[in-house]
């Protein structure tokens, strides 16, 4: 059996209009996955528009000039397609998964929700209610509570902070034809990346971007942006007093943006860190002190920010221990050098989950238009491995002295009581 590995083709047209077309080619996959991505969200709204842009997510599967919203799903299903979208601070992304023969037509429905879209006035009230249902669903929820909050308080002052979802009093105060305002002024063409994964050809591919999307309107984005010299609020904490069983906190340090020359020893610090079974806050939380069922760390990335969060759910009487010995495994890697052996595995567990992803068009879309969006172009998987693999154990603690020694991080918190407070 042969170990080579085939790595796929990666390729970026810009059209003549500014939109960017992406693709990452593999011939023997059965399936694609297409996806249209505008680099417009949350903070990009007005300050009457709180939320606006997850509220049109929703609302451009309501209806077109052609399509009722009934019609788009029975389209879609016929085909055999899946499709879907989300929210986050930086982008909206609509995508859809087929049999690779069906993506033609998987993008006409795509792009003629992202063109055409009318957000008919009924449909607009009616989601609206849903909109209202996901604010108060993840308000009950103590995890997506909490990571809001933490959210809101880490990117105080900056656009990154305003909530996706808006808040309820946003929400029910936004008009038809400002969300149709808001629509027209920011889908604009040098703002959209269309990528597609699988079995897909590239030039095919630019092809129907061309034809599909060419009445996408072209200007400027507004931006909102922080002030200069805004730094993430650090050296916090708050607690939200709730009647649980357990404490669930989010703690955070600031990292650099995500194009930042240290992108890849982050990925592995944060593998090593909090990542799997045989991570350090696995080991030492969970396994070592039995303080939490569920601890992990995860990278927050954005185009000027970022963070590396940490995240446990504990006894009330045991919070602050919890969050000492988190603090203390993050700064571990200030003074002490990892070994070869863990360095190794991380590498290997890092390259083993790109390369099994490869088997999905729908991680495989998203992560072409990130990359795209924050580095520029899309990354091939190839220049992902070789970062990786590039890493040492001395990048490893020179980078954690230099962003993490000394620096105290925000705490937030849910639960009984008072809750935690900083590390000590």
């Amino acid at each position: 059996m042969s170990n080579t590995i085939c790595l796929p083709d990666t390729q970026m047209t810009t059209l003549a209009n500014g939109i960017r077309v992406v693709t990452q080619s593999v011939a023997a996959m059965q399936s694609a996955a297409i996806g249209i991505r505008i680099d417009s969200s949350t903070r990009n709204e007005a300050a009457d528009l709180g939320g606006a842009s997850h509220f049109i997510e929703h609302l451009l599967f309501k209806g077109t000039g052609k399509r009722s919203a009934d019609r788009i799903m029975e389209e879609f299903d016929a085909l055999g397609a899946r499709a879907n979208a989300y929210t986050s601070q930086e982008e909206v992304f609509y995508y859809a998964t087929s049999l690779a023969s069906a993506i033609p037509a998987t993008f006409e429905i795509l792009a003629d929700l992202f063109v055409n879209s009318t957000l008919p006035l009924a449909e607009v009230e009616k989601e609206r209610g849903v909109v209202l249902q996901e604010i108060s669903m993840n308000q009950d929820n103590p995890g997506r509570f909490v990571y809001q909050q933490f959210h809101r308080g880490f990117w105080k002052s900056h656009p990154l902070g305003l909530p996706v979802l808006g808040t309820a009093e946003s929400i029910r105060a936004i008009a038809r034809d400002r969300l149709m305002e808001h629509k027209l002024s920011h889908y604009i063409a040098n703002a959209t990346i269309v990528a597609a994964a699988g079995n897909v050809e590239h030039g095919r591919i630019v092809e129907l971007a061309e034809r599909l999307l060419c009445r996408l309107p072209e200007g400027q984005l507004s931006e909102n942006k922080p002030e200069p010299g805004w730094r993430p609020a650090v050296a916090e904490n708050a607690h939200y007093r709730r009647p649980m069983e357990q404490t669930q906190f989010f703690m955070g340090y600031p990292t650099p943006p995500a194009g930042s020359k240290h992108r890849y020893t982050l990925a592995v610090f944060n593998q090593i860190l909090g990542c799997g079974m045989s991570s350090r806050l696995f080991r030492e939380v969970r396994e070592r002190r039995s303080l939490a069922y569920s601890v992990y760390s995860s990278m927050s990335s954005y185009t000027d920010s970022g963070g590396i969060l940490i995240f446990a759910g504990t006894n009330p009487e045991r919070a602050q221990e919890a969050v000492d010995v988190c603090h203390a495994e993050m700064m571990r890697f200030c003074g002490e050098k990892v070994s070869d052996e863990t360095l190794n595995s991380a590498k290997e567990q890092m390259r083993s989950k790109l390369l099994m992803a490869l088997d999905d068009c729908d991680t495989q879309v998203r992560r072409l238009s990130n990359t795209t969006s924050l580095l520029g172009a899309p990354e091939p998987i190839g220049i992902s491995l070789e970062g990786v693999a590039a890493v040492t154990a001395d990048e490893l603690r020179s980078m954690a002295e230099e962003l993490f020694a000394d620096v105290s991080p925000r705490v937030e918190s849910v639960g009984p009581g008072d809750g935690p407070g900083l590390p000590r």
